[in-house]
């Protein structure tokens, strides 16, 4: 299973992605219980033109903090202080925009209230643009829209920008792959303790990439990017105390970062627990635990995840067999490129078991398959059986 491949498999660097926090031009109020006099001054403030009562009004109802949390609400008192010409406003709405729940949601929203902002000079929401720009199809931007406003935030001190940057130079994504500048890029910012960045240069130190392998160098940045709360450093550390790599293998310490990982939505970390799980590896085999946490990493887009659940419900694993579902999920995860889910769909359009015969399609997802499986003994029966086929039809 992957668990022995685990080290080789999740050391990369993170793909870019905006942190809930990471995205705004503040984080969350501190201070969860505010009291109601405190609500009401804030609130005849905010009602009496105070855009900075009005800002703090959209953070306490986007985080539920004194109040009943409500997107709704959020973006209502974010949009009175954008309009008055507040750029931080204007960045979270547009924030708010683009991870907002449904009915609040609208991605051309939010490139408007990033872009007024952006050109007012603010920093995160130059970032926030650019992200936009470089990941969302829909709104046909080139890449060099994108990467100038990457590029004005960073030169702003923007970390998260120079933490992009980092990891576009290293995996050659938009940028032509060049070490040396993914490595000065990422420790701009690891040394000002932004958590993304110290995470993704323990992978550099990990694999060598840009400077001498050194996994005890590798282990002291995800450990301060652990510590930081980040979840893609607590995984990265659970890796390494797993495979006992610049520490001593430790699965209990492996496991409780793991779980540190998947609260806070490391999809990777899931699957991980999903797999501990179902196998019984350093934990007690509970195929229930297994299901809900390749689950939540389905959620967040983890093919490996719908590959491994579809198996498990075609082996019946922790219940009856669930054969549509078991297809479903492997066709998907095949369509993203997942090896073992080609070949398992292929096994099943070849023996028609929960869909229609089709050697066509399992040539064709075998051959898929074939990029990471010895697949020569399946192709040939494929063959076979349609040559058979074939001399039916002439007699």
């Amino acid at each position: 299973m992957r668990r022995g491949l685990i080290l080789i498999v999740a050391l990369m660097i993170a793909a870019p992605f905006v942190a809930v926090l990471q995205g705004q031009s503040s984080s969350s109020p501190s201070d969860s219980k505010m009291a109601s006099s405190d609500f009401k001054h804030l609130l005849t403030l905010a009602n009496s033109g105070s855009t900075q009562a009005q800002f703090q009004l959209g953070l306490a109802y986007q985080y539920g903090h004194g109040v009943e949390q409500s997107a709704y609400e959020a973006a209502r008192w974010y949009r009175m202080a954008a309009n008055s010409g507040d750029s931080a406003a204007q960045n979270n709405l547009g924030f708010l925009y683009e991870t907002g729940p449904d009915g609040v949601g609208d991605l051309p929203e939010a490139a408007k209230w990033y872009l007024r902002a952006a050109v007012e000079g603010n920093p995160m929401a130059q970032f926030n643009l650019g992200h936009l720009y470089l990941y969302t199809v829909s709104m046909k931007k080139t890449p060099e829209e994108g990467l100038y406003w990457i590029q004005r935030a960073a030169s702003a001190g923007c970390l998260s920008a120079f933490t992009l940057l980092g990891s576009l130079y290293a995996r050659g994504e938009f940028l032509p792959q060049d070490s040396r500048h993914a490595f000065k890029m990422t420790m701009i910012a690891a040394k000002k303790h932004e958590p993304g960045a110290e995470a993704n240069l323990g992978v550099f130190y990990a694999q060598g990439f840009g400077v001498p392998a050194d996994p005890h160098e590798a282990v002291k940045w995800f450990r301060r990017s652990a510590d930081a709360g980040n979840p893609d450093g607590q995984f990265k550390l659970g890796v390494m105390y797993e495979n006992g790599n610049g520490v001593p293998k430790d699965m209990d310490q492996a496991v409780r970062l793991y779980g540190l990982a998947a609260e806070g939505g490391s999809a990777r970390a899931q699957e991980s627990l999903g797999e501990l799980y179902e196998f019984g590896q350093a934990v007690q085999t509970d195929y229930q635990e297994a299901a809900r946490w390749y689950r939540k990493a389905i959620e967040g887009g983890d093919i490996l995840s719908a590959s491994q659940l579809a198996t498990m419900l075609f082996e019946a694993k922790g219940g009856k067999r669930d054969l549509p579902e078991a297809i479903r999920l492997w066709s998907w995860a095949a369509q993203q490129g997942e090896p073992r889910a080609q070949f398992n769909l292929a096994e099943m359009y070849m023996k028609g078991v929960g869909v229609s015969k089709d050697l066509k399609k399992s040539l064709s997802l075998f051959a898929q398959a074939a990029k990471r499986f010895d697949v020569s003994k399946q192709l040939k029966e494929v063959s076979s059986q349609m040559e058979q086929e074939e001399t039916a039809e002439l007699h």
